[in-house]
């Protein structure tokens, strides 16, 4: 069965997905911390807290990046996890990685065997069809060796992270439900308090109230 929790802001929603999540799977998890590495998040606080407030959840993670990595890396190293958390940050950077590692048909593949994916922001956006949307929320130059901007596919939507957010307001006004309109693949917006739960080929939008 194919297991997806797709967030915004994983922090404020991460008690309702960990009840949706049994221990084991909960305690055999690896966070993928990739989209932080592109050197210019200098302020991480939002990370801290996702991670702490997914181990309230139960969540037990081994940290790990992709960055530097083989796909016989890839595939002996992560094979073994039940959960894989996919952190936000610099979608263009992540994708560039998991396109140099081979990162990408591993995930499609343990995902469709029923390993469970949850992701954050880029870690959400990523799991679509195409990140080229989001060009002007990251810095797409710091991935240079980026190869195309389809994504891992795992959903065939797009998530539309931070709805609401007043720091993104103009970002929204002026480039994104531009882009939305025009856009080929449908999107799914979503606030920092609210989750897509995507089981086999059906989805469902979910608010949560953690603080």
């Amino acid at each position: 069965m194919k297991h997806l929790f797709l967030t915004s802001e994983v922090q404020y929603v991460a008690r309702a997905i960990g009840s949706k999540v049994d221990s084991v799977k909960k305690a055999n998890a690896v966070y993928i911390v990739t989209a932080i590495r592109d050197k210019v998040h200098s302020n991480l606080d939002w990370h801290h807290k996702c991670k702490a407030n997914m181990e309230s959840a139960g969540f037990r993670f081994t940290m790990y990046d992709l960055t530097d990595k083989s796909q016989n890396q890839i595939i002996s190293e992560l094979a073994k996890y039940d959960t894989m958390y996919v952190e936000g940050g610099n979608s263009f950077y992540l994708l560039q990685e998991s396109q140099k590692s081979g990162f990408i048909p591993f995930v499609q593949r343990r995902v469709q065997e029923g390993m469970i994916y949850i992701g954050t922001s880029a870690g959400s956006v990523i799991a679509g069809p195409d990140i080229e949307p989001f060009r002007q929320d990251d810095r797409a130059a710091l991935a240079p060796d980026l190869k195309g901007t389809q994504g891992y596919n795992l959903v065939n939507f797009i998530i539309c992270p931070h709805w609401g957010q007043e720091k993104r307001r103009d970002l929204f006004n002026t480039y994104r439900l531009n882009h939305m309109y025009n856009e080929d693949h449908p999107f799914v917006v979503l606030n920092d308090h609210q989750y897509v739960e995507v089981v086999d080929d059906s989805f469902s939008i979910h608010t949560a109230n953690q603080l």
